[in-house]
């Protein structure tokens, strides 16, 4: 019984030396971005949201125009049925509705093209800050970089502030790059 004893004592003792040598771990090194922010304040979406104004604003204000065109002849409709035959007023009618139709075609069409190119634009982007938060994840050692779905994070995990300000650098130097471009393409001339 002795025996057993001590054999048991020697065995834990072994046991707990193995496990006092096996060199520890540190800690993962965890980050918690917030990338509704990164998209609502990075430069990269500022501009992609300029380049969308601009590229519909033709469209826009054709459709404004097409709608205020159309609110016109429901107003003079209004106003001046009275006045006009019921075979001027059913033509006008007959417009109207057809406008109407055409008008409502237009802007759905528009809409789904606009859709179709903020997600082109937030696919692009999603691209663009993967990469940074990528990069910067394996220069400072982190092990694990969370983003959407964190309910809560405190300041010390939270790197969104370092990757806007890596998004605002990159756009800065390709601003930069673009326009030493440009003016190399001047000299050229």
């Amino acid at each position: 019984m002795r025996f057993w004893l001590v054999v048991a004592i020697l065995g834990s003792m072994l046991t707990a030396g193995a496990a006092d040598a096996q060199p520890t771990r540190p800690p993962p090194k965890i980050g918690v971005v917030d990338l509704d922010r990164l998209v609502r304040e990075s430069p990269q979406a500022q501009k992609a949201k300029s380049n969308m104004a601009e590229r519909f604003a033709d469209r826009k204000h054709a459709l404004e125009k097409a709608s205020s065109d159309l609110q016109s002849e429901i107003d003079r409709l209004k106003d001046k049925s009275d006045s006009m035959s019921d075979d001027q007023r059913e033509q006008l009618s007959s417009r109207i509705r057809d406008d109407k139709h055409q008008l409502q075609l237009k802007q759905s069409q528009y809409n789904d093209d606009v859709s179709d190119a903020e997600q082109k634009e937030l696919d692009n982007m999603r691209s663009d800050l993967r990469h940074v938060i990528d990069d910067y994840a394996r220069n400072n050692g982190y092990d694990l970089i969370v983003g959407d779905s964190v309910l809560y994070a405190s300041d010390s995990v939270n790197i969104t502030d370092a990757i806007l300000q890596r998004l605002k650098k990159q756009a800065a130097q390709s601003t930069d790059h673009a326009q030493g471009s440009a003016a190399d393409a001047k000299q050229a001339d």
